[in-house]
């Protein structure tokens, strides 16, 4: 059975923050949560809690899951996690990393069931690798350790991998050739998701107005000379089949009525609160405290529920008329 939201909205996937958005180990110039590792040990939920959300979850075949944090390989019960989660038959189950500790681990992951992971990869150039994350380079440049682990993903049998790329101007919106040629290397095995830098989040208006690239000429540069265009079904974006073999997704602000209308997610903060909105953190639906209180499984989803009630497109088409209540419907198999 698929739970239906009051504005027609399946809800299909899940996204699971690991840690706080600040807990990385990166400093990268457009993320303003600035990079700090921090000890939050006592706020995150246990992989036991993780697991049991997401198993009454799938009593709703919400059985795609995408772990994100922060870095969520952070974690050191990253493992584990991935391995609860892998038993439970999932139809997808992904992670968002900047691959510094993937090249150890892909396997590992894998084999517990990690299935693919968007790879941050900003640039193909070492020196700017290095000022885009607020890294310096130790031994091998930490350009080459990202390569390595792209590379580590793809022998693990990941796929497909995905490239993220926040373009910026004058920094690396001149890249985007060399990054479809560098994508071209591993063939079908890589997705290339061009992303425009969002101004949600940036404190600093001068420096949004100074790197913000519009990528609407590469768009219409890749309707020309694409072999194929297709629009996925989730945010309704699309992905372009170059002629050199690549495939490449431009991610655009989320802030419209297409990407309101058709978002299918449920989001989950690490600190285990439901997330009915992208946008919004003024209705939060806390679990996790009820949980650790000793809360029944019905009462869990009672939750899980109250929180598909709240889901509002934060952007809607005007005179859209809600339905008094959600639905649950029957699929057929």
């Amino acid at each position: 059975m698929v739970i239906v939201d009051c504005y027609g909205r399946p809800v299909r996937g899940l996204r699971i923050s690991l840690n706080p958005s600040y807990t990385c180990n990166f400093r990268c110039v457009f993320c303003h949560m600035e990079g700090v590792t921090a000890n939050i040990s006592d706020t995150v939920m246990t992989p036991e809690e993780i697991e049991r959300i997401v198993r009454i979850l799938l009593r709703y075949s919400i059985n795609k899951v995408k772990l994100t944090g922060g870095e969520p390989m952070l974690r050191r019960d990253i493992l584990e996690i991935v391995e609860r989660l892998g038993k439970l038959g999932l139809s997808d189950l992904s992670m968002t990393t900047n691959g510094t500790r993937l090249i150890s681990m892909a396997k590992k992951l894998r084999k517990a069931g990690l299935m693919r992971v968007n790879i941050s990869l900003h640039t193909v150039s070492s020196e700017k690798y290095c000022w885009i994350t607020g890294m310096k380079n130790s031994g091998r440049t930490r350009y080459e350790y990202t390569v390595d682990a792209i590379k580590a993903a793809i022998e693990a049998g990941m796929n497909p991998v995905k490239l993220n790329v926040v373009v910026m101007k004058n920094i690396n919106h001149d890249e985007i050739d060399n990054l479809v040629d560098f994508a071209s290397k591993f063939r079908d095995k890589v997705i290339l998701q061009l992303i425009e830098l969002i101004e949600e989040g940036i404190s600093d208006r001068q420096f949004y107005n100074k790197y913000y690239y519009n990528l609407r000429e590469v768009e219409e540069r890749f309707e020309r000379t694409a072999l194929k265009i297709i629009t996925r079904s989730l945010h309704m974006r699309k992905q372009y089949l170059l002629p050199n073999g690549v495939w490449v997704e431009v991610v655009r602000p989320n802030y419209n009525f297409e990407f309101c209308m058709n978002d299918d997610r449920i989001r989950i903060t690490y600190d285990g609160k439901f997330k009915p909105c992208l946008i919004r953190d003024d209705n939060l639906v806390d679990f996790l405290t009820p949980l650790r209180a000793g809360a029944s499984e019905e009462e869990l989803e009672e939750l899980f529920i109250k929180a598909i009630k709240l889901r509002e497109p934060y952007y809607k088409p005007p005179n859209i008329t809600p339905s008094k209540n959600i639905s649950i419907i029957q699929e057929a198999l």
